[in-house]
């Protein structure tokens, strides 16, 4: 079994049993929205943490990098099972109710699965973009 990200100045260690969620600190869009799941994991399921707080060969162990991380969120699982982008974050809601009966619908009608991973792919080809706009902190990293 994989061991599980702990973030500390030593490598990574089974001392943390939580999941993971990695998102992209240099955006504004993306900082937001890991606020607002820190404040919605409140049974701390979850460490929520940008993934430049990792170094790359820590992340690669699940087949991750710094160029994969800077394109779209990952959720990983407290058994190392690695979910990207909108299925990172369906990831992250199924484990909290209500939300999770709307990840079920999501998963159910194939239509509103399409019309999240297309929103997704949106977003995150225009986070830059969309925070600027929503006067939210720039990226201080161009796309």
């Amino acid at each position: 079994m994989r061991s599980i990200l702990f973030f500390s100045d030593a490598a990574m260690t089974d001392s943390d049993n939580n999941a993971i969620f990695l998102y992209d600190g240099d955006c504004g869009v993306c900082s937001r929205a890991a606020d607002i799941l820190v404040k919605l994991d409140t049974t701390h399921d979850f460490t929520v943490r940008p993934y430049r707080s990792f170094r790359e060969d820590e992340l690669e162990q699940y087949g991750l990098s710094y160029d994969k991380c800077s394109k779209r969120a990952y959720a990983i699982s407290s058994n190392g099972r690695v979910y990207g982008g909108a299925f990172g974050v369906n990831y992250f809601f199924l484990k909290r109710f209500p939300w999770s009966l709307l990840v079920i619908l999501i998963y159910a009608i194939p239509r509103l699965l399409a019309a999240e991973l297309i929103g997704y792919y949106l977003v995150a080809k225009n986070r830059y973009r969309i925070s600027r706009w929503l006067g939210l902190e720039a990226c201080r990293v161009k796309s």
